[in-house]
């Protein structure tokens, strides 16, 4: 028979092993973000959504970076989705929105991790991604630092798979953090909802979500010491490229006749060719599929002929005709000769022997945010083919046809990107999608190149201006900004728009003050987009005693790349693939 003071002891350690254990599942669901009262308590104000706020729509402390954020669920309207079954949940749409938390009070040098969950209804049926980005805040109530975790993905809501996706991440506050705000924001335009929001100590377990710190050489941004890059552009369409096609929201001559307009867009590249020849720049002409063509004697098909049924009056288009019209039947399949209006075959390499690049515009000058992947795979891939045939090299950029970026979907951007393209310009200026606000003036407000949400180092995203006589000296002051954010500018119109006496003295006139500027480097749009990503790649490593190793792991070579070593500018030419050693 065991004795007492045996049994005693076996309760003491039992009771030791339980705490102990229960102490290793408290200290694990906190390390995983899980709540966990009085240790890991709620520390987000409103986290149910449950009081309403001022602006409509909103609850009480959450805010939005634009429009395209509300409340919905079953408890709201009567649509859209919930998680944790009290009805509401928050919607997000647009790439450059966001969904901002109350601002919460953090003591420095403690964790905090943010939990919650997401999904997507993409009428493009196509599945995305967020992140989570902790903006911390000193004493004063102004933003010192933040911290973004890796985009994580959103799956995709179908009737057979209706689970929702985790975002978390975690940080340690920093010394001068008094409060935070947790942004979520989305890597394409597909809707989003996210509910089951949650903010609290610990989560040391989601440490290895934080995205990489980004690589900041101490490189100038522009070769031979220059402070801004400069892009002159041209949308540049035949008759089938866009023309017979108009919309009157983003067209300035919509409501004029397509053969005229063709004819005036083969005029516009003469004109503008002589400009840049007086000042020896190099141009970007952004050409639609039908550009390449000398004819279509042959009654060629493109992309099957699609028919676009979002072609309506309600989308902006003048008539329903192209609802049901396949988007090539005006094809007078001729010749440059006998149609000149419809295709430009003719002016490609007249282009390319003056130096001037040509990018794409799409092949079929459709709207970007309402087509499918497999669309923009289809007219990505027929544009490389046609403009093959006529000896031009696969686009590397993309200007998009009516700033129609707006509703672009994950996999749509996926198509881009796995079609060569690393840079885009004419993005929507609508505000949940604009990546470039204005200011008060109508100038861009930041005026640099920045990553696309979701493919940074991948891809870029270049703010533009567009130029007519009126705009003249705005062109200008554009430019001085760019001069003094270090960034860049694509200055641009269409080539039919550069032939009056006017708009060509506005042209010659912001070309020369480029040109002659020292501290503007004047480029074509995709050597100044690949330029950027090379720098972006190059790695400096401190050797001791005022000497630097650079390497150059691109295959671009970079000539007059600039360094500042304290009070001392270097220039070097790094090549392709090459390391170089600098200073002492």
């Amino acid at each position: 028979m065991l004795s007492k003071r045996i049994l005693i002891s076996a309760a003491l350690v039992s009771i030791l092993v339980g705490m102990l254990g229960v102490l290793i599942f408290t200290q694990q669901r906190i390390a995983r973000c899980a709540y966990v009262p009085l240790l890991a308590a709620e520390l987000l104000p409103n986290h149910d959504f449950a009081s309403p706020g001022e602006v409509a729509g909103m609850p009480a402390g959450w805010s939005r970076a634009a429009g395209g954020v509300q409340l919905r669920g079953p408890a709201v309207d009567g649509a859209g989705f919930d998680l944790d079954g009290d009805g509401r949940a928050l919607q997000l749409i647009g790439i450059a929105n966001a969904v901002q938390t109350p601002i919460t009070p953090v003591e420095p040098g403690q964790r905090y991790c943010f939990s919650g969950f997401a999904l997507t209804d993409s009428p493009l049926s196509s599945p995305t991604r967020a992140r989570l980005v902790f903006e911390w805040y000193n004493a004063a109530g102004t933003p010192t630092a933040e911290a973004a975790s890796i985009w994580q993905p959103v799956r995709l809501w179908t009737p057979d798979l209706r689970g929702w996706s985790a975002l978390q991440a975690s940080f340690v506050a920093p010394p001068d953090a008094r409060s935070l705000r947790v942004r979520i924001e989305a890597a394409s335009d597909d809707r989003l909802y996210l509910d089951a929001m949650h903010l609290q100590r610990g989560g040391e377990d989601l440490a290895d979500l934080a995205a990489e710190d980004p690589l900041q050489p101490q490189i100038a941004a522009w070769p031979n010491g220059r402070r801004a890059a400069v892009a002159f552009s041209f949308d540049w369409e035949t008759a089938m490229g866009g023309l017979v096609h108009s919309r009157s929201l983003g067209d300035p001559n919509f409501d004029q006749d397509p053969l005229a307009r063709g004819l005036r867009m083969r005029e516009g590249v003469t004109t503008t060719m002589q400009i840049f020849a007086r000042y020896d720049v190099r141009a970007t002409y952004f050409a639609t599929g039908y550009n390449f063509l000398m004819g279509n004697v042959e009654r060629r098909q493109f992309m099957n002929n699609p028919t676009f049924t979002w072609a309506t009056p309600e989308h902006g288009w003048l008539a329903e005709r192209w609802r049901s019209t396949p988007w090539f039947a005006d094809d007078p399949y001729g010749t440059v000769q006998s149609d000149p209006a419809w295709y430009f075959g003719d002016l490609v390499p007249i282009l390319r022997g003056a130096g001037h690049e040509i990018q794409s515009h799409t092949f079929s000058h459709f709207y970007g945010g309402y087509v499918d992947a497999a669309t923009w795979q289809s007219d990505l891939a027929t544009w490389n083919q046609i403009a093959g045939e006529a000896g031009v090299p696969a686009a590397q950029a993309l200007a998009f046809p009516w700033s129609s970026s707006a509703g672009m979907s994950e996999r749509s951007w996926e198509a881009l990107e796995q079609a060569g393209i690393s840079a885009v310009t004419r993005l929507s200026d609508q505000a949940q999608y604009n990546l470039f606000a204005l200011d008060a003036a109508g100038l861009v407000a930041e005026s640099r190149c920045r990553w696309l949400p979701g493919r940074e180092g991948r891809m870029l995203a270049c703010p533009d201006f567009y130029l007519q006589p009126e705009r003249a000296d705005l062109a200008l002051a554009q430019i001085e900004r760019a001069v003094e954010q270090g960034g860049m500018i694509d200055i641009w119109a269409h080539t039919e728009e550069v032939i009056s006496p006017e708009q060509r003295a506005a042209w010659e006139r912001v070309v020369q003050a480029a040109a002659e500027n020292p501290a503007v480097w004047v480029a074509p749009f995709s050597e100044i987009a690949a330029w950027q990503h090379a720098v972006a790649q190059v790695q400096i490593e401190a050797l001791g005693a005022g000497r630097y190793r650079l390497h150059n792991p691109s295959d671009l070579a970079l000539p007059g790349l600039t360094l500042q070593l304290g009070d001392q500018r270097v220039e070097v030419d790094l090549g392709a693939g090459q390391t170089l050693e600098i200073g002492g």
